[in-house]
């Protein structure tokens, strides 16, 4: 069990609230570990102790639990990251490129594995999905539709080349034969290995690449440096698009990690260093127009996974407008000067920088305070206009006097937006803030 007694400390740092159904089986957090992989967790109460995943092999084909975190209030299962469900990944596909022999071949051995976990419980509902390496993975106990039916869907989904029907259609009557055997499955197991060498699914959208070979070329002209970059949030989503939209992207986050590590590496101010924050503020700007295109779909966060590093609102920010504290800047108090050392510190002075803002009611002197361009802040319109009740602000990246940070309405009225922060003079600034991208 990994505990989570510091935010400092914690294992998993969470980037953002997911929702049931659209983004993954369940409500919960996705998080990345300290070592850059991103990891999915659900509230254990959410599963309950009768969930059939906690019994299922760690190899398998089932879901089951790699870790539980123990939080202040609770526990979270950790789990793999499910990027989307296989019915969704088919039907994109046969839009697309129909699956290889060899592709087909994996996802009917995984199918049959699957189903093959599920004989001492054949009637157990559950949905497919794939995780973030492009794997086939069932989530047990979700929906009300038996898990061997919805198997028997997603292979009779699938426009097969004709050498693979007959053994196809073996596979698929030992799922739905009135008893599971997993004599049968084995042996429907290797008529299909005996068809074609199994390939791993394109899960691509963005070209005509597989995952795979994106996943090769990225090993191979990766600088000899890069590895000691630390893996940013940007890195994990731009994971299986374009290889040449990620590199693109990937160089230019890089490339600001460095300029700001190399400088605080010296111990001291570089010449020029005083504009530096602003040069690299401008680039992440641009970075973040491309990274919110690419978020995951599936909608804005949720307002009760109590791991997430939102903000609540200060009693300095939502102070009244009208006040006068005798420096003409409408008795708005400064939070650009709080620091920030933890990913709650950094919502947190995003939440008082936007609090501020609305209490300065659109008076640019007043703005000022808070914004690096007071007169263009006052043209963004959207989420940043939400009040602190009826938002959430969730950390993104921090490259040290630039962060990142994502605004989400809590019920959804309105489109996310992705808000850029300056430190400048030991004060924290609004320095950009734009809509994320919708897919359709």
């Amino acid at each position: 069990m990994t505990t989570d007694d510091s935010l400092l400390g914690a294992p998993y740092r969470p980037v953002r609230t997911v929702r049931a159904k659209e983004d993954a089986p369940w409500q919960g957090v996705l998080a990345r570990e300290e070592g850059g992989g991103m990891r999915l967790l659900v509230d254990a109460g959410e599963l309950g102790p009768d969930w059939s995943g906690w019994d299922a092999a760690p190899d398998g084909h089932v879901l089951t639990a790699l870790d539980v975190a123990r939080r202040r209030d609770g526990h979270d299962v950790v789990l793999p990251v499910c990027v989307e469900r296989l019915e969704d990944f088919l039907r994109r596909r046969a839009q697309r490129l129909a699956l290889t022999p060899g592709e087909a071949v994996t996802l009917g051995v995984s199918l049959l594995r699957g189903c093959a976990q599920l004989v001492s419980a054949p009637d157990s509902a559950g949905e497919w999905w794939l995780d973030d390496g492009g794997r086939p993975v069932l989530a047990t106990d979700v929906g009300s539709r038996r898990a061997r039916d919805a198997t028997a869907d997603a292979m009779t989904a699938l426009d097969l080349d004709p050498t693979l029907r007959r053994t196809w259609d073996t596979a698929l009557r030992a799922i739905t034969a009135e008893r599971l055997s997993v004599t049968d499955l084995v042996s429907a197991e290797d008529a299909l290995f005996a068809l074609a060498t199994p390939e791993p699914l394109g899960t691509t959208s963005l070209g005509p690449r597989a995952a795979l070979d994106v996943a090769a070329a990225a090993r191979t002209e990766r600088a000899p440096d890069a590895a000691d970059a630390p893996r940013s949030v940007w890195q994990t989503l731009l994971h299986g698009v374009d290889a040449d939209l990620a590199d693109t992207v990937s160089h230019a986050t890089t490339a600001v990690w460095r300029r700001l590590s190399g400088r605080r590496a010296t111990g001291g101010e570089v010449k020029g260093s005083r504009r530096m924050p602003w040069i690299v503020a401008g680039g992440v700007a641009a970075a973040v127009l491309v990274a919110g295109a690419l978020w995951p779909a599936g909608g804005p966060a949720t307002a009760d996974g109590s791991a997430v590093p939102t903000a609540e609102p200060s009693p300095s920010a939502s102070a009244a407008s009208g006040s006068d504290d005798g420096d003409g800047t409408g008795g708005v108090e400064d939070p650009a000067a709080a620091g920030a050392g933890s990913p709650d510190d950094l919502a947190a002075v995003t939440a008082d920088l936007l609090d501020a803002r609305i209490a300065c009611a659109g008076d640019e002197p007043c703005v000022s305070r808070v914004a690096v361009e007071p007169a263009a802040l006052a043209e963004v319109t959207g989420a940043i206009d939400l009040a602190a009740p009826d938002r959430t602000v969730t950390l993104l990246d921090d490259f040290g006097d630039v962060a990142v940070l994502r605004l989400d309405a809590i019920d959804g009225s309105v489109v996310p937006q992705l808000v850029v922060i300056l430190r400048t003079d030991e004060k924290w600034l609004l320095r950009d803030v734009h809509d994320v991208a919708q897919q359709p």
